[in-house]
């Protein structure tokens, strides 16, 4: 699928419920209003039949996601499907979650043939993130990664840099994944949902974190290419790779290749715009109608979001949970 800017669609970010067993202060607040009513949530066979048709249409690659998509009662079922599709155009599935599920995932997510696995991670300090996921434990979270590893699964860290929380860990973070062998990607906060929080006292932007890791370590760019809009580096002392995504401090717009769909079976072109489209209100055509109508909405995706930390968010409606982290 190509948009009217040129752009190859071809990696769909498929949330499968907008529940989470955390409450991460950036992404949604403790008690969230917005969450969908389960009798909206996408049934398993309509997961099926949109990411089967989508994957007609050219998706190569769907990272599932959630809220925290291990959670979801029937998700074994669901990848083993997806697992399936690889012989029928699909070329690879992802997983981005959180952690506290994966002691119980791991080994079924790697028997099925999955190899790449992002897990979001913010602090290495139990206290600093039981206080940022309002209640999280890290040692589970940490148990369910060493379990990933033990399972073989290419683990990519997510963080999220947060100023005033988390920048006093960023050289901690970074031996810690060079020991594991683990691939990171450092963040900047996503100003999508309104909170209590105000968005430019969490904003640390990534050359902040960029800077720091060059002067411990020495760092590189390096021609490392992955699904999402990371811009690789490597460091010189540790070898190992990180990457960085600067929504909003150098935005990646114009090589964008994604879509959403929302655990309700809401079709969003772009992240960081509120046009969206209902698939559910055209489940009841045939595939090929569908089809089409999927197309004409790919061709209008957006050429860029809006995104800024000084300003209000003009996504009100949703937060971070409803289209996948």
């Amino acid at each position: 699928m190509i948009d009217k800017f040129g752009r190859k669609v071809n990696y769909l970010r498929l949330s499968v419920t907008d529940r989470c067993d955390l409450r991460c202060n950036y992404c949604m607040p403790k008690k969230n209003t917005l969450l969908y009513p389960k009798s909206e949530i996408l049934s398993l066979n309509d997961l099926k039949r949109i990411t089967k048709i989508l994957i007609n249409l050219g998706i190569k690659k769907i990272r599932i996601t959630g809220g925290e998509p291990l959670i979801r009662k029937d998700i074994s079922e669901f990848l083993e499907y997806i697992c399936s599709l690889k012989q029928k155009g699909l070329e690879e599935v992802l997983i981005t979650t959180n952690g506290t599920q994966l002691k119980k995932y791991a080994k079924k997510i790697s028997d099925l043939g999955i190899k790449k696995i992002n897990i979001s991670l913010d602090s290495l300090s139990s206290k600093k993130f039981k206080f940022l996921t309002n209640g999280g434990n890290l040692t589970e979270v940490l148990n369910g990664i060493y379990e990933a590893k033990k399972n073989k699964l290419d683990v990519k860290i997510n963080t999220v840099l947060l100023k005033d929380f988390n920048e006093n860990e960023i050289l901690k973070m970074v031996k810690w994944c060079a020991d594991n062998n683990f691939k990171q990607t450092f963040i900047e906060v996503m100003p999508v949902g309104k909170l209590d929080l105000q968005r430019s006292n969490q904003f640390l932007p990534v050359s902040f974190a960029q800077e720091k890791i060059k002067e411990e370590f020495g760092l590189d760019p390096i021609f490392f290419k992955s699904n999402g809009p990371s811009r690789y580096f490597k460091t010189n002392k540790l070898s190992n790779i990180i990457g960085f995504i600067s929504p909003l401090t150098d935005n990646f717009c114009s090589t964008c290749n994604r879509i959403r769909v929302t655990s309700n079976g809401v079709l969003y072109p772009c992240l960081g715009d509120n046009g969206s489209t209902n698939l559910v209100n055209i489940l009841k055509f045939d595939d090929n109608e569908i089809s089409q109508k999927i197309k004409n909405i790919i061709f209008n995706k957006p050429e860029k979001h809006l995104f800024s930390v000084d300003d209000k968010t003009y996504i009100n409606n949703r937060y971070m949970n409803t289209t996948g982290g």
